[in-house]
């Protein structure tokens, strides 16, 4: 389509969420008013567009595994939770690590979080199981947690591209006829500014518990007040409580997901399986080591898939936003507009600031990399500027929105882990979302002079 249109339903969803702080509501007006749009305006067929957008979604295999993974993931937190070995791991953190009470949850969240960069969810998920403990136990912010796992989530997929993001990109190069895409896309890391400066910063947090002082207001819970594994699942009366019946899990799933992903070239599917593995092997271990019987393992399973059933009803709504926005044309709209005549001086600039709003809009970086991928490798041609310098500009765009646009799965995902309201972690997390924007913007002018 490919019209002002497709705005439309990023300009509705957007302030809705803000204002309401409703983003399941939000979401789901996203999708309406996209399905009554290709329908072009006629109810019955915006119902069937409608229909057939949800289906694509659950209809797809990689969402299906993603969806299944991640509430299998719950009921292994829910074990975990109920073995006891979150608070032992907790009174080990507190006897063996040397830092202050304040520092001791902040690094180890961001610690755990960047060594986890075989997958997004993935290491969003398990950073958050470990450290949200320590969080609460020191009474630091959750909001300050959901900041951290947000930030390290995308950027270190990006800057460490072993994954599926790698491949993906890789791939997108290679469709455009570039000959050594592995060559650019290393080239290209170092330009991507955002990522780097949204990385810089999160350290700097984590390692002062700096805070900048200008923020968005939030409602009044935020801070441990909200439903999470560590309020509904309390530890039998015989819980043991070590600390290896939290590391031997997180083994098994690590080093699952690490060899299968080797050893099928799958995300999704390596992942899947090496979370089936690891329930399975948990419940074993804990049959073998006395830590409760196998029919007491089943209630805190179902309950933690029922913790983090909300974040399937999110996941659904978000890929069905990525559906919706890929049949609307919104990205390739926003791009051919703003295209127009372009100075080579602005192009690195132009085209980070054109990945933000695309980004921001349609709340997924792999969407916006499709799209300004196929653009900006014959601009580099025709302007002889680095391919590298604006393949790095168009990843960094795309890190922007998956970071803090409120239609973005990895913001939900971010903030359901650390157990605060998805639209309370943007208010919190998008000041710094644009300060390292407003400096990626300004690198992104003195590196096109310099290699100029």
């Amino acid at each position: 389509m490919s019209t002002w249109l497709s705005l439309l339903p990023a300009l509705v969803a957007i302030p809705v969420a803000i204002v309401t702080r409703r983003v399941l509501l939000a979401l789901g007006l996203y999708v309406l008013i996209g399905a009554v749009i290709l329908a072009q305006g006629w109810l019955p067929d915006a119902i069937s567009r409608l229909i057939q957008i949800v289906w694509q979604v659950v209809s797809d295999r990689d969402n299906i595994l993603i969806i299944v993974f991640s509430l299998l993931i719950g009921g292994l937190i829910g074990l975990i939770q109920k073995s006891g070995a979150t608070e032992g791991f907790v009174r080990w953190t507190e006897e063996h690590l040397t830092l202050d009470n304040q520092r001791k949850p902040a690094i180890l969240a961001l610690a755990t979080s960047m060594a986890l960069f075989i997958e997004t969810y993935f290491g969003v998920l398990i950073a958050g199981l470990i450290a949200l403990p320590l969080f609460d136990r020191y009474k630091r912010s959750r909001l300050q947690l959901s900041y951290i796992l947000d930030t390290t989530c995308s950027p270190k997929c990006l800057m460490i591209p072993i994954n599926a993001w790698g491949a993906y990109i890789i791939s997108l190069l290679a469709d455009q006829g570039i000959e050594s895409p592995v060559t650019v896309l290393i080239q290209s890391l170092g330009f991507i500014f955002y990522g780097w400066i949204a990385l810089i910063l999160v350290f700097v947090v984590a390692l002062t518990g700096f805070e900048l002082p200008w923020k968005l207001p939030l409602s009044k819970r935020v801070v441990g007040e909200l439903p999470h594994f560590g309020t509904t699942i309390v530890p039998h009366a015989d819980a043991p409580g070590h600390p290896r019946h939290l590391w031997y899990p997180i083994a098994i799933l690590v080093a699952g997901a690490l060899l299968l992903l080797l050893l099928l070239g799958d995300a999704p599917l390596a992942i899947f399986i090496a979370v089936v593995l690891s329930l399975g092997g948990t419940a074993w271990y804990y049959r073998k080591e006395k830590v409760m019987e196998t029919t007491a393992m089943i209630p805190p399973v179902i309950e933690g898939v029922r913790v983090i059933l909300p974040l399937m009803y999110l996941l659904i709504f978000a890929f069905s936003v990525g559906v919706t926005t890929h049949e609307l044309g919104t990205g390739f709209y926003l791009a051919n507009t703003l295209q127009g005549e372009l100075d080579p001086l602005w192009l690195p600039f132009l085209v980070f600031g054109i990945g933000c709003l695309i980004s921001f809009s349609t709340g997924t970086s792999w969407g916006t990399f499709a799209i300004l991928i196929p653009i900006v490798v014959p601009l580099a041609q025709v302007f002889q500027v680095s391919p590298a310098l604006l393949v790095g500009a168009a990843l960094s765009g795309g890190l922007f929105g998956d970071h803090c646009s409120p239609v973005s799965d990895t913001t939900m995902i971010a903030s359901l882990s650390a157990g605060v309201e998805p639209i309370d972690h943007i208010r919190h997390q998008f000041p710094y979302a644009l300060l390292g924007a407003a400096l990626a913007l300004g690198l992104y002018l003195v590196a096109e002079v310099m290699l100029t």
